[in-house]
């Protein structure tokens, strides 16, 4: 008989800690603001050297285009860009951030409708929480200055689904 963990620790010590930013994020939010531009600018610059040795390494055996090339000094430059001023891009990131909130949103509300038809219980948190996420994104393009309340509920929303996640997570596996 094979031994299931009834619970993963992983994802609940996860969901704490996003708990935890979140209600960072609603103590300081311009600290959240330009917190946020800098990783931002941090993952572009970083994704666009990766880029560039990827295709260095990789451009006859993948036969990589120039277009590759282009794409991650388009990444560096907007790294660059984020990092050097922070302050003046932070504007521009609550629409960054909408959009993807939103995009993950409609990604787990496919997810959950998927998980339903296959009988795995949980479903209906994964739709909600999609449902949060995509109001959220939304919400990012109609009132761009409150990204620091609507980061917080959708990082709570986050901490809290893996929270559920980890606690059931023996539940699921046994199906």
């Amino acid at each position: 008989m094979d031994m299931v963990k009834k619970h993963d620790a992983g994802l609940i010590v996860a969901g704490v800690l996003l708990v935890l930013c979140a209600l960072l994020f609603l103590l300081a939010p311009g600290i959240a603001l330009v917190t946020l531009t800098a990783i931002a600018g941090a993952a572009f610059l970083v994704s666009g050297i990766f880029d560039i040795v990827s295709y260095v390494r990789f451009r006859t055996a993948m036969r990589l285009s120039g277009w590759a090339v282009a794409y991650a000094v388009l990444d560096i430059v907007v790294g660059l860009m984020l990092l050097i001023h922070p302050f003046a891009f932070a504007a521009v990131i609550p629409w960054m951030v909408g959009f993807f909130f939103a995009l993950f949103g409609v990604v787990e509300i496919a997810g959950s409708l998927r998980i339903r038809k296959a009988g795995v219980p949980m479903w209906g948190w994964m739709l909600f929480s999609g449902i949060v996420s995509v109001l959220c994104g939304l919400a990012f393009f109609v009132v761009p200055t409150t990204l620091s309340i609507f980061l917080a509920v959708f990082v709570l929303m986050r901490g809290a689904s893996l929270i559920m996640y980890g606690w059931n997570a023996g539940k699921v596996m046994m199906l």
